[in-house]
């Protein structure tokens, strides 16, 4: 089992930030191992919302779907992603702190079966990802600007 987590500082409030952070569309715009991420339905976001999500390691692009399985606005957003070699847990928290949120992210990817003999070398790759993902969380997360909806006339 590889695992990371990190936590980011962030100026916005805590329903921005989780807006921002539980819609993994976004996912691509703060973590440079996926190339593309979007929505697969409708609605408000909550339990059983999917997304798509280009996952890039090294010179290959796995395709994942993501599905919200726990969702407690705006403070908690769990999502798991499956395929035949790994499950992909992801948890993102937001807690209120000093003038703004703290955004922990907290990634755990699981080998099935005999790949798991593999975990030694997966979670010493995953800490790189993760680092990666880590930097770009807490730029996005230092650059999170107020949520501004037009009025409709």
């Amino acid at each position: 089992m590889a695992h990371f987590r990190t936590s980011a500082v962030s100026p916005a409030t805590a329903a921005e930030a989780f807006d921002f952070m539980a819609n993994f569309q976004n996912l691509a715009d703060w973590d440079p191992g996926v190339s593309t991420s979007y929505r697969l339905d409708d609605g408000e976001i909550g339990i059983g919302s999917t997304f798509h999500v280009d996952s890039v390691i090294g010179p290959k692009t796995i395709p994942l779907v993501y599905e919200v399985v726990e969702y407690d606005a705006p403070r908690r957003i769990v999502l798991q992603a499956s395929t035949g070699d790994f499950t992909s847990y992801d948890v993102l928290d937001v807690d209120e702190h000093e003038g703004g949120v703290v955004i922990t992210y907290d990634a755990t990817l699981t080998l099935h079966g005999y790949r798991r003999i593999f975990d030694p070398l997966l979670a010493a790759a995953f800490q790189i990802i993760g680092r990666r993902a880590a930097a770009g969380l807490t730029h996005a997360a230092a650059h999170l600007q107020p949520v501004v909806i037009e009025e409709q006339k």
